[in-house]
């Protein structure tokens, strides 16, 4: 009875929702009126579309690069603070403060930051350096998303390591100083071995974000220029609410989310297997 609650939950806001959209992928549906079955034609209509190949193409280079920051950057930023450095709470604070902020705002931020009138390229010309078009370059506005993403998330997985580090016993770094070892080297042979359960954590759940990443493109760039940042959570959205194609756009999450539920699974059998 006590887990009755979590149940319909999870049945009512997490399963139906997937058997839903993964019935509606399988008929021509615009939102209204009768859904009209078409087998797999939605599925079949995605790898010939230049403009789907081009956001499966945009969420893997987004996927690919913010996993491995996210899951890299934050393991030295938390072994900085957990080993007591001057001011840890300030720095701790300051480095989870993006996390609190409502994405809206952040992204409106950012947005201005970019502008090709914005604060960086006047930066870049105070020191002599010609501006950059950091939303108007279509090989440069991708990676102002990943920028932002980045920002934005690496103070959760900064948290995830923090509280791995709590396990850690104080005596094998206070054993391997008086070895000698100085803070870098404690830092591979003792910090990264034993945050590897963390490290899986971190980079299943920021691939996770990092492929379905929204909200940064739809308020940064919109998609643009040219397409250029335009991932498959944006196309998801086009496709369905501007387009009014929810059939086409239902066969597009159900691939993002086999997606995400192969990878995560990968990386969970290979780290059972590694562990047996």
């Amino acid at each position: 009875m006590f887990v009755l609650p979590v149940v319909v939950i999870v049945g009512v806001f997490v399963l139906y929702p997937i058997v839903d959209t993964f019935g509606i992928s399988f008929t021509d549906y615009y939102g209204f009126g009768a859904k009209t079955f078409v087998g797999t034609a939605n599925y079949a209509h995605l790898v010939t579309k230049p403009n789907v190949v081009q956001a499966l193409g945009n969420s893997a280079l987004i996927a690919v690069v913010v996993t491995v920051v996210l899951t890299v950057l934050p393991l030295p930023i938390s072994y900085w603070i957990h080993r007591g450095i001057p001011l840890r709470r300030f720095f701790r604070a300051v480095y989870y403060i993006p996390v609190v902020l409502p994405i809206v705002v952040s992204s409106v931020a950012w947005k201005f930051l970019f502008d090709a009138h914005g604060l960086l390229n006047y930066l870049l010309d105070l020191v002599g350096l010609k501006p950059v078009g950091w939303l108007s370059d279509p090989k440069v506005a991708i990676w102002s998303i990943m920028i932002v993403i980045v920002w934005r998330s690496v103070g959760i997985y900064m948290l995830i390591y923090l509280a791995n580090f709590l396990y850690i016993s104080e005596d094998l770094f206070e054993a391997a100083a008086l070895d000698g070892a100085g803070g870098v080297r404690s830092f591979f042979s003792i910090a990264v071995p034993m945050m590897k359960p963390s490290i899986l954590l971190c980079s299943v759940v920021s691939f996770a974000g990092a492929i379905k990443a929204f909200d940064e493109v739809f308020i940064i760039t919109n998609g643009g220029p040219v397409g250029s940042t335009t991932n498959a959570s944006y196309l998801i959205w086009q496709t369905a609410f501007k387009y009014g194609s929810f059939g086409s756009a239902s066969a597009m999450a159900m691939v993002l989310l086999a997606i995400v539920v192969v990878f995560a699974g990968g990386v969970l059998f290979v780290a059972r297997r590694r562990s047996e």
